[in-house]
């Protein structure tokens, strides 16, 4: 997960070899979670733990582990974890670490709730505006999880996807590698894996795919990025001519270009991989359809065939060139 000022990495909840099963109440039910952008352009729904405590917190397609506030679980009634405390390694952008498991009786979200959550308790995040408090999209029941970004609202339900017709929609497969959900992508006509990641703000590549796609360095706004910084090797801005997911294409996007540690542990670096944040996601109407492992993207219009999307500078949370 990033940032959409710098080079400062957000900690992503991604806890490699465990993943959290819900048993919630009522799952033949539509459950509908509202959620808001905050400052940071991250996707903030109302939470409420163990009936005791409100909060806030992300839903996170890229995390296969929940977390929960330090502060928050102890409001809520949760003892502190001692010394001989089941653990979790999580890991995120800069590395791995190591959390103490805590046991949440009751998490709320909507009309949705959650029994029983294991929680890595999270006392050790600084970085501003990131996630203490990070439910897993896993958790979630039903044959469909929907994003729609227009209402405000994660919706999971039994059934088929509901599509309107006013809706211009392409589908693609996905698949699912330790709990995280990969999708096809194409930079510049060639193709790549994205990583739907609904907890990032900020799109990147790795300069595998960078390298691959012929992506155009772009000097101007790396030094607008980086310039007070000096960091413009580790990380740093190009220019896609086009990207395309499904039947949907994005011209002359700028992308972050870098290598975190993430995708070493994940053993990605050598292959040419791109995550999908929500500068990109919020852009469209998502629908997992869980039982045929496909994802729906839809927007608003009649059109048929390839829809291109103006999707510039401004809109993938980057600095206008001047």
């Amino acid at each position: 997960m990033a940032q959409s000022r710098g080079p400062i990495w957000q900690l992503a909840a991604l806890a490699v070899g465990h993943a959290l099963v819900a048993n919630a109440a009522g799952a033949t039910e539509r459950a509908v979670i509202p959620f808001e952008m905050n400052r940071f352009d991250h996707m903030v729904v109302e939470l409420r733990l163990n009936e005791l405590t409100s909060t806030t917190g992300v839903v996170d397609t890229a995390a296969t582990f929940a977390m929960v506030d330090s502060t928050a679980a102890l409001r809520s009634g949760v003892a502190p974890p001692g010394a001989a405390a089941r653990t979790v390694n999580i890991l995120g952008v800069n590395g791995t670490q190591d959390y103490p498991v805590v046991r949440l009786n009751t998490v709320e979200a909507g009309n949705l709730r959650i029994h029983a959550v294991d929680a890595a308790f999270n006392d050790a995040i600084g970085v501003p505006g990131s996630a203490a408090n990070v439910l897993p999209a896993s958790a979630f029941p039903g044959d469909v999880l929907e994003f729609d970004f227009e209402a405000g609202t994660i919706s999971a339900y039994d059934g088929r996807p509901d599509i309107a017709r006013s809706r211009v929609a392409d589908s693609l497969a996905y698949t699912v590698e330790g709990g995280l959900i990969f999708i096809d992508v194409r930079i510049n006509g060639k193709r790549g894996r994205a990583l739907i990641d609904t907890g990032s703000s900020l799109s990147y590549v790795n300069s595998a795919f960078a390298r691959q796609a012929s992506m155009r360095r772009n000097e101007d706004l790396t030094h607008m990025l980086f310039g007070a910084t000096g960091d413009t090797e580790t990380a740093w801005i190009a220019t896609a001519r086009k990207v395309r997911l499904a039947d949907f294409f994005v011209p002359d996007a700028h992308l972050m270009v870098s290598d975190p540690v993430l995708l070493d542990e994940l053993g990605l670096l050598a292959e040419p991989v791109m995550v999908l944040g929500l500068d990109f996601l919020s852009k469209f109407r998502l629908q997992f359809d869980r039982r045929k492992q496909r994802l729906i993207l839809s927007l608003p219009g009649d059109t048929t065939g390839r829809v291109g999307l103006a999707l510039s500078a401004d809109a993938t949370r980057l600095p206008q060139e001047r």
